[in-house]
């Protein structure tokens, strides 16, 4: 199986640091996969992370509904990030 990460085997990271980014910010689907893996690797290599909160989402499974999902994630992914909603993400130059 793949791993879903915006990172793992592309040429991402080696790009941002070239170009001096420090700091990502990051939306997505799916918010248990993509965008979870994405946010950890991100932390990992040392990026300031920021999430759009409200611009995640993902599909009910047979246990939990998206929103329960999603609140879970967001939930462990202050660890490793700032959530933020949408209009208050402010990208610097």
């Amino acid at each position: 199986m793949e791993q879903a990460d915006s990172f793992h085997e592309t040429d991402l990271h080696m790009l941002l640091s070239n170009n001096g980014i420090k700091g990502l910010v990051i939306c997505g689907i799916q918010t248990d996969y993509c965008v979870d893996t994405t946010v950890k690797r991100a932390y990992s290599y040392g990026y300031e992370v920021e999430l759009a909160s409200d611009c995640t989402s993902t599909f009910d499974s047979d246990e939990l509904t998206a929103e329960q999902i999603i609140r879970h994630h967001h939930h462990l992914l202050q660890q490793f990030a700032s959530l933020l909603p949408s209009d208050q993400v402010v990208f610097k130059a």
